[in-house]
């Protein structure tokens, strides 16, 4: 948490999404309905520069600490269902290649296009 604090302070990191809205964004992909069958991969501020997990749909077990999650990449059956689910909540997302991306933070320079 320590290093974590260091690249914001610095300004190295800008924080995007808090806890609250991270916990907003989990309980809402727990309870959608099951044809949406939602999944996720994910990538930490931390993490070697082209990696991320792979796509994962138990949101229950496998979402660990948000703290240092730079994104979160979204699928499911609907699109449309997905952006809704994110509007309701103001979340705020971008759209890369036509997935939906949700920040935990961003890095100084181009910014994303927030939807």
């Amino acid at each position: 948490m320590k290093r974590l604090a260091g690249l914001v302070e610095r300004g190295e990191l800008h924080p995007v999404l808090n806890h609250t809205k991270w916990a907003e964004l989990w309980t809402e992909m727990l309870a959608a309905p099951p044809e949406q069958h939602p999944q996720f991969r994910a990538r930490s501020v931390f993490a070697p520069p082209d990696f991320c997990t792979t796509w994962d749909g138990e949101f229950y077990y496998h979402v660990h600490s948000v703290a240092d999650l730079e994104w979160m990449e979204l699928r499911a059956a609907s699109l449309t269902w997905l952006c809704d689910a994110l509007q309701r909540h103001s979340i705020p997302y971008s759209l890369e290649a036509g997935v939906v991306r949700v920040w935990g933070y961003t890095r100084p320079g181009p910014q994303p296009e927030w939807q």
